[in-house]
């Protein structure tokens, strides 16, 4: 597993993105407004484009049905891609708009003012 320095929480714009190279593959790491912080792939598998950095931050309410027939709502932060817009999943990589489609999501930790980036797979730990 290969932790990274990326950068200073202040690098990255409040609802902004920036984009690092860890061990050849490019990673977009994201600040919300709160400074909460997200890393996915930073390439948008619908375009094959390595943008995602500077996409959108927004927010939407996902509805799931549960087994016993009742609607889970969960709050979902997303990126939304700059080419063709679609929503993925901050904190999982899911993207919103097709279920077929999920992006790999990293672990991302703040040492003091240091962003520390896992290239281990946030949702395999």
């Amino acid at each position: 597993m290969t932790i990274q320095l990326i950068c200073t929480l202040n690098d990255i714009i409040p609802e902004g993105g920036v984009c690092a190279l860890i061990e050849g593959k490019q990673v977009a790491i994201f600040r919300t407004k709160d400074n909460q912080l997200f890393a996915i792939d930073n390439l948008d598998p619908f375009s094959n484009a390595n943008v995602l950095s500077r996409g959108l931050i927004g927010g939407t309410v996902v509805k799931t049905e549960l087994e016993d027939g009742s609607v889970s709502e969960d709050e979902v932060i997303y990126i939304a891609s700059p080419i063709y817009k679609q929503r993925f999943d901050l904190a999982t990589g899911q993207c919103l708009d097709d279920e077929t489609v999920k992006l790999d999501s990293y672990e991302v930790s703040l040492d003091g003012d240091q962003v520390m980036v896992s290239l281990k797979n946030a949702m395999a730990a």
